[in-house]
C-alpha cells in the first residue's frame, strides 16, 4: 500500500500543477481575474504540491521503499 501511495503522490504532484496551467493559459486573461476561478485552482495545486511533498520527494521515498539505490 505504501508504495502505491508514493506512486500516485509523485505522478499527481505534477499533474495537477500542469493541468492548472493550461486551464489558465486556455482561459487567457480571464483565467487570472475573479470572473473565472482557474488562478485559484493554480493556486491550491501549488500549495497542494508545497504542502503534501514534490514529485522529486515522493520518487526518492518510493525507491527507499522498494530498496533501489539513489
Amino acid at each position: 500500500m505504501p508504495v502505491a501511495v508514493a506512486v500516485a503522490q509523485a505522478h499527481c504532484s505534477d499533474v495537477t500543477v500542469v493541468a492548472a496551467e493550461e486551464a489558465v493559459q486556455l482561459h487567457g486573461g480571464i483565467g487570472m481575474t475573479w470572473e473565472h476561478p482557474a488562478h485559484l485552482y493554480l493556486k491550491r495545486a501549488k500549495s497542494d504540491q508545497i504542502a503534501l511533498g514534490t514529485s522529486g520527494f515522493h520518487r526518492s521515498r518510493l525507491s527507499a521503499l522498494i530498496d533501489l539505490p539513489s
